[in-house]
């Protein structure tokens, strides 16, 4: 039969191993996410500057001026226990047109974005940029937000 303080040493010895597996390098590799970093590039015609305002319910990232080929970039860490992390951008350009768009939805994005979101932002709407490790780079473009 073990002893409780048996017991009581070999649980502690458990939980201080698993934490040390758990902390490597300084990090919390299990409990946290990694950091998902959003790129967005002004690819308007014209030289039109795009004015960019990004933020979730909590963040505020702030607004940047862009002018053509310019890049605002930022980073975030996801929701580790819930799907529900959600990052949109005020988009503006000329005094008559303001767009928004979701940069990264968590539910659509985690997959595709794992660590970079690269989005080149037109007068039609948002193209999220996968550049591949290995062949040409994917494109894929969306609508404004409604």
């Amino acid at each position: 039969m073990v002893s409780v303080s048996k017991f009581a040493l070999s649980c502690s010895m458990l939980v201080t191993i698993i934490i040390g597996f758990q902390l490597k390098g300084g990090k919390c590799s299990i409990f946290l996410p990694p950091k998902v970093h959003v790129y967005v590039t002004n690819n308007l015609t014209w030289g039109l500057q795009l004015g960019v305002h990004c933020k979730d319910k909590n963040h505020d990232k702030g607004f940047r001026s862009l002018h053509t080929g310019e890049t605002y970039s930022f980073d975030f860490r996801p929701n580790a226990f819930m799907q529900n992390t959600l990052y949109f951008c005020g988009f503006t350009w000329n005094p008559n047109n303001l767009r928004y768009f979701d940069v990264y939805i968590q539910d659509r994005d985690s997959a595709s974005c794992q660590h970079d979101c690269r989005y080149e932002i037109h007068q039609s709407g948002p193209c999220r940029i996968k550049i591949n490790d290995i062949g040409p780079k994917s494109v894929e473009c969306f609508e404004w937000n409604k």
